[in-house]
């Protein structure tokens, strides 16, 4: 058997039992861990050790790093026995269990019954640090101090540069909490957990939750002997023919060792996530089912955030291990045809319903696989909602509809998670019925309901690394399918100089995204996006293209509580010849005027008095009467 030696750098040592010839230990701050190490130069999660028999893995998952031998550890480092790492202010070594202690200290230094390090005595059951489900006896936390002062010089795994201020003392940190009050760091803060089905939230300590895990483990494989599950095809889980055999025989498995299940887990509540891992998509498939979600974002096996009613929360999910995590992201891709692994270690494809779908694994991400994903709305919004939403005001609304059904080309800009690409579902709408509607996307999310509508989508790389079509490519091929409008999911790239070209030579009413903070960014935005086509266009011609192109810039905007409003409507009139620059002018904007205790934000739409040049051309098309406007 080995243990983990951990030393403080005042000479106290802990030592950590490994029970298991196969193991998985996790060090840092939080109580989540194996190993709780308080200081606060230690990350939460900040490494792991992975014990798998006679070889030793150590993992880093802080950007602080992990030294061994003064060297920075920024991923994997196979450790020997007895070799030493370092996470400032401790160092710690996997050895044989009966192994003397290092530097002098005394190999059975444990705990006191009061919590505190005694000299002598025995130390089976005691972690460093006092993890959850295993604390040292008595009535104190038994965590390893933090921020020692005075350390033994032979502790020290390198000299700190010369330049380096030391650490604050406990003064200095008071003097910054008393400086900056709320706005002082908040190093010990643990996010609260939210159960999106319960209304009370009991979170199991990490003993609790591994005896089920391990439960679940066991069920898994009898299920794979009983009913072949290697022979089945990864987009064979989800049939129904497969959920109803899977679910038959978890029920048999279930009555037969339901005597088996760790408290205070029920059979109910085993056979529902035991059905989900093995046919769905493990701990999100309720998140994805939810209809107050909006958004999906696994950081890491043990934090599975999401937007909420649009807050972001820390839900009480986890994930088993990296395996499982795999295996729902493979579920994901591999039925849109899309691959992940570590040629290919990042894609974007979508779920059946149209939701959007980004997946990062190792060795880019360098924790666990991430994971986020962007719902599509059951009901699809229409105009109508943006006005009870206070997105946009009525008569915002009619200028938009309007801009459609005359032929305007329309730009939307936004940032992430603004709304762009709802508020594009919802100015197609305004599309004429009988129009031939061409649209080009990296991951399908569009719906729109005209029926003449060809969607197309970027095809990736194959095995081999050929066959891929961007959506440049799919934008060329669609000026030769006579379409009246196309409609671009995203501009991202070179494409943006074809979509250009489209708006200007007969493809009028086309829309498109982009990312941008303001009117005015967006065009330097399409600038730069033009550039990257390879063309070497003199930047007068790309605003000349721009600006006679482009008809009107929408902004999308989600402000600080949430909310997701039309900042501005704008019309690009032209190029400015004194100057070169292209020149717009706001037709709206959104004016904000405070922020309340709840951290609402509040404000209101305004016209600015500019009448757009368009106008005339909406009461010739008969889209409006001289009394519609302003």
């Amino acid at each position: 058997m080995k243990r983990i030696r951990v030393l403080d750098n005042r000479g106290q040592e802990y030592l950590f039992p490994l029970e298991q010839p196969v193991m998985e230990v996790s060090i840092g701050r939080s109580q989540d861990n194996d190993i709780v190490l308080s200081s606060k130069t230690v990350s939460r999660r900040h490494a792991i050790i992975k014990v798998m028999r006679d070889r030793i893995l150590l993992v880093n998952q802080s950007a602080n790093g992990v030294f061994v031998n003064g060297e920075r550890i920024d991923r994997v480092r196979e450790l020997r026995l007895g070799e030493f790492a370092a996470i400032e202010p401790y160092r710690f070594c996997i050895e044989p269990s009966g192994a003397q202690g290092a530097m002098g200290a005394n190999p059975g230094a444990g705990y006191r019954s009061n919590g505190q390090p005694q000299s002598r005595g025995p130390s089976q059951g005691h972690r460093a640090g006092g993890a959850p489900g295993r604390r040292p006896p008595g009535g104190a936390t038994g965590q390893m101090p933090a921020h020692h002062r005075g350390a033994q010089a032979a502790l020290q795994t390198s000299a700190p540069p010369a330049n380096r201020q030391p650490p604050p003392t406990s003064k200095d940190w008071d003097n910054v909490q008393e400086l900056l009050g709320d706005l002082a760091p908040k190093m010990d803060y643990e996010e609260p957990r939210v159960n999106l089905v319960a209304e009370e939230v009991v979170i199991h300590d990490r003993k609790t939750r591994q005896a089920l895990v391990e439960f679940k483990s066991e069920l898994h494989d009898e299920l794979k002997e009983r009913l072949d599950l290697h022979s089945f095809q990864i987009t064979d889980y989800s049939s129904p023919r497969v959920v109803r055999q899977v679910s038959g025989k978890l029920k048999d498995l279930l009555k037969q060792r339901h005597h088996e299940i760790p408290p205070p887990y029920t059979p109910e509540e085993v056979f529902k996530e035991l059905m989900d891992e093995v046919c769905g998509l493990g701990p999100i498939e309720d998140l994805v089912k939810h209809k107050g979600v909006s958004e999906i974002m696994v950081v890491d096996r043990d934090h599975i955030y999401c937007e909420l009613d649009g807050e972001i929360v820390l839900t009480d999910r986890f994930f088993n291990d990296e395996k499982a995590m795999m295996t729902v992201i493979e579920r994901i891709v591999i039925p849109r045809g899309r691959r992940i692994d570590e040629s290919t270690p990042l894609v974007d494809t979508r779920l059946a319903d149209g939701s959007r779908v980004n997946a990062v694994i190792p060795p880019l991400a360098l924790k666990d696989p991430c994971l986020t994903i962007r719902k599509f709305p059951d009901d699809r919004l229409q105009i109508d909602d943006l006005i009870n939403f206070g997105s946009l005001t009525e008569d915002m609304a009619k200028l938009l509809a309007r801009a459609v059904r005359a032929k305007k080309n329309i730009v939307i800009s936004g940032g992430t998670g603004s709304g762009k690409t709802t508020l594009l579902n919802i100015l197609s709408s305004f599309i004429g019925p009988t129009e031939r509607v061409v649209t080009i996307e990296d991951a399908a999310e569009l719906q729109i309901y005209q029926q003449h509508v060809i969607s197309l989508e970027t095809k990736p790389p194959n095995l081999e690394g050929e066959g891929e079509i961007g959506i440049r490519e799919l934008v060329k091929n669609a000026l030769r399918m006579r379409p009246d409008r196309i409609v671009v999911g995203e501009c991202r790239g070179g494409e943006a100089l074809d979509m250009l070209q489209a708006m200007n030579t007969g493809h009028d009413g086309s829309m498109t995204t982009v990312h941008s903070n303001s009117p005015v960014e967006a065009i330097a935005r399409l600038e730069t996006l033009v550039l990257m086509s390879g063309m070497e266009l003199p930047t007068r011609a790309i605003r000349e293209q721009i600006a006679n192109s482009v008809d009107v810039i929408v902004q999308q905007t989600r402000y600080s509580d949430g909310s997701r409003r039309i900042s501005y409507i704008s019309e690009v009139v032209g190029l400015n010849h004194d100057d070169g620059f292209v020149e717009i002018e706001d037709i709206y904007r959104f004016r904000q005027t405070r922020t309340d205790e709840d951290g609402k934000v509040h404000g209101y739409h305004r016209a600015t008095g500019y009448l757009p040049s368009f106008l005339n051309e909406f009461l010739v098309m008969g889209l409006a009467s001289e009394d519609d406007f302003f």
